[in-house]
């Protein structure tokens, strides 16, 4: 897109938040004639006209308001775009974007951006929380560099490094009947228990899971409501609205209300592994699957079953 086109959606979307050309002229550090001058090629560009003049100022025509959400990315991006720029002129690494799935907040995701940190001291981490579907699609369409989700096989483009097995653990309320029992706890004990899903859309490869270990135990999960994360299933299990399967790491939460307990066998789930786009590779890619190897060594069978999702 032109610069100049980007330059006076900006100057647009000033006189629109402002409601006035005088503030906005101020608020952007140019005289008024000459933000009245980019307003007007703006609305003669676009064939449109985006404001309307009033005793008190100026607002937004219904074009005008029609355009002020794609006036607000674009200026959010040159924002980025210049801010990017800085630091590179400044000899500093270009930041690093990274999404997280909720259940992974707080086992993996602390070890990896410590050390992203310590080896690029100079660079940015952002974070994004994301369940898995939205992380890929990040990923592809290059919002962000890296992503720890939960996937089995490799998606093309997007490839995947294990960071390590999971199993399911029932989260209950605490003043569930099987809260406080001793040992491992039957998946068929819950057989007739609501039970609080996630969408199937946010995890496939975690959901298929979950229903498969149901179903190995005997039962199909009756399935009392869907919520939007792995924090709301606990919350929700708190409030003493059902139950729910989620990963074991989950408990090192400790949330008041609920009370977890181990399966037998143990029942394996989707673990977390780090995903990336394997035709953008970078430094930080790089980097990051470095640091994975230190931090997250894996066993021999995890190393077996990559070189078998590569393949597939």
């Amino acid at each position: 897109m032109d610069f100049r086109l980007v330059r006076r959606l900006g100057h647009f979307l000033a006189v629109a938040e402002e409601g006035h050309f005088g503030r906005a002229a101020a608020r952007l550090g140019i005289s008024q004639p000459p933000l009245t001058a980019q307003i007007q090629a703006l609305e003669r560009e676009l064939g449109v006209r985006l404001l309307d003049r009033t005793g008190k100022g100026a607002r937004p025509t219904r074009a005008g308001e029609a355009l002020l959400p794609l006036a607000r990315r674009l200026a959010e991006g040159a924002g980025q775009l210049e801010q990017l720029a800085r630091e590179l002129r400044a000899g500093r690494h270009a930041p690093v974007a990274l999404a997280c799935v909720t259940s992974a907040l707080f086992d993996y995701l602390p070890p990896l951006v410590r050390g992203l940190q310590a080896a690029r001291p100079s660079s940015a981490i952002a974070v994004r929380e994301m369940d898995t579907a939205d992380a890929v699609e990040a990923l592809r369409r290059g919002e962000v560099d890296l992503a720890l989700l939960r996937l089995e096989r490799d998606r093309h483009p997007v490839r995947l490094r294990s960071l390590g097995r999971d199993v399911l653990a029932a989260a209950l309320p605490a003043a569930h009947p099987l809260a406080d029992g001793e040992g491992p706890l039957d998946l068929a004990a819950l057989a007739d228990e609501p039970m609080l899903v996630l969408p199937r859309a946010i995890s496939p490869a975690y959901s298929d899971a979950m229903v498969a270990a149901c179903r190995d135990a005997g039962f199909a999960p009756r399935a009392e409501r869907e919520v939007g994360s792995a924090m709301a299933q606990l919350g929700f299990v708190a409030a003493g609205l059902g139950v729910a399967l989620v990963s074991a790491g989950m408990a090192r939460l400790r949330p008041p209300g609920v009370a977890f307990r181990a399966l037998a066998g143990p029942i394996h789930a989707v673990g977390v592994a780090l995903a990336w786009h394997a035709e953008r590779e970078s430094e930080a890619t790089r980097l990051a699957l470095a640091l994975a190897e230190s931090l997250f060594p894996q066993a021999p069978e995890q190393q077996q079953a990559g070189t078998t999702a590569d393949k597939a």
